[in-house]
């Protein structure tokens, strides 16, 4: 099958968890003997290397609108003849459907969208109403009135910057549901995507779940002795939906509740960083605390790997965080949040708390004092196999196959 695939980047390039698991989805389907062009949201750097089966084209997202989500629909808009030449479309990018909506109606190929989180549906793309509960439904005004609310207190975008950009996603996201049903086939990252969409209005029986892949390099013996000190790690964006701000106080309560001593090492980086900065030093953990700032993924394995415990104290429904497979792959032990469907992803190779800084605390000690980390450990290095490139990528053909042959419909849905 002929595809084209909009990426996040380009493939093999540093940047977000998005990034990287599209990455891997092309270079899976190329291995596998599919033709895949690449249109790079990022300008590929000269002498990249690409295998065989694989062609790189750079979008031009340059010009007015400055907004990077509506200049990509124009940049694909002005591309719309190109696409008539492939069998199939994808998007990694769920910001794109308004203008993938236009390719479904406008020329042979068939389509598919990801969504990889909720920005089809929020623009604030995390579906938590003023950033204080799950959100359930949408609308112009009310999420408005949330995007603006929210925008203030980021280390790394100021208000007024955050403000505009949302209400430009606000603008897709209601272009987006009027062009949802053109679209002929979407890939949910977890069962709670795939039915948040539903919920949402999104043909459900048009979604099939399907994970990310995993990245076979953080695939390498652990390094830890799992004795004290402990090291617990955190890795990802330091924003207030990843629950960052319980990271500090969950490591003070430890070290009040055990006489073993437990250390925090913090990867990422994002708008809550001088909060956690001024909580360790409130704590008087200056010396127990590394902010490592944002780490490239070739040393990632390392990190992952010489650690603990991964400790995940999000708020939102996570999607399906590439964390947690890196987690699993380096054998680290994960203590999370149950929120979406993390608790599915993690399985045996990890334990799922209420969210709260004494439910880790909880959960940490009880591992720590049952002598159950190496356990845990070996069984996140079984849980990995169900994710690996071999296992996943042939779902993505199947459900290009159904998107092309027009039925679109996941055999394994119950909807009728």
């Amino acid at each position: 099958m002929n595809t084209a695939f909009v990426h996040p980047s380009y493939p093999r390039g540093e940047g977000t968890g998005a990034a990287h698991s599209a990455s891997r989805i092309v270079t899976g389907l190329v291995e596998r003997g599919h033709d895949v062009t690449v249109y790079c949201t990022e300008q590929p750097p000269s002498g990249l290397d690409v295998p065989d089966g694989m062609e790189l084209v750079s979008l031009d997202l340059s010009g007015y609108p400055y907004h990077s989500g509506h200049q990509l629909n124009r940049a694909l808009r002005d591309r719309m003849e190109e696409f008539d030449a492939y069998d199939l479309t994808h998007s990694y990018l769920m910001g794109a459907i308004p203008a993938m909506g236009d390719v479904a109606t406008e020329t042979s190929s068939a389509t598919v969208v990801t969504l990889n989180a909720y920005g089809g549906v929020c623009p604030k793309n995390d579906l938590r109403y003023l950033d204080r509960e799950p959100c359930t439904s949408n609308g112009l005004a009310k999420c408005t009135m949330c995007s603006l609310a929210t925008s203030p207190g980021h280390d790394e975008f100021g208000t007024a910057y955050r403000a505009v950009s949302r209400l430009g996603d606000l603008k897709l996201v209601r272009e987006g549901e009027r062009k949802s049903h053109d679209i002929d086939g979407y890939h949910a990252l977890s069962p709670h995507v795939e039915s948040t969409y539903a919920d949402f209005g999104f043909p459900e029986e048009r979604i099939t779940t399907i994970p990310n892949v995993l990245d076979e390099r953080f695939c390498r013996p652990h390094g830890s002795d799992f004795e004290a000190p402990y090291d617990l790690l955190y890795v990802g964006s330091l924003d207030e939906h990843k629950g960052v701000d319980q990271l500090v106080p969950i490591l003070a309560r430890l070290n009040r509740r055990s006489s073993d001593a437990f250390q925090l090492t913090v990867v990422g980086d994002g708008g809550l960083r001088s909060e956690l900065e001024a909580q360790t030093r409130s704590h008087g953990l200056e010396s127990a605390v590394t902010f490592a700032g944002r780490v490239p993924n070739d040393d990632l394995p390392e990190t992952y790997a010489a650690h603990d415990v991964f400790c995940y104290p999000g708020r939102w429904d996570e999607p399906f965080g590439r964390v947690f497979l890196e987690a699993l792959a380096t054998g680290t032990p994960t203590v999370a949040s149950d929120v979406g469907s993390v608790g599915d992803i993690v399985g045996d190779g990890g334990r799922i708390t209420d969210g709260t800084p004494d439910g880790f605390v909880d959960a940490i000690l009880d591992l720590v004092r049952a002598g159950e980390l190496r356990t845990v450990s070996e069984a996140a290095r079984e849980k990995v196999e169900e994710y690996r490139a071999e296992t996943v990528v042939p779902r993505f053909v199947a459900l290009y196959e159904r998107s092309f042959d027009g039925s679109g419909q996941d055999p394994t849905s119950t909807t009728s």
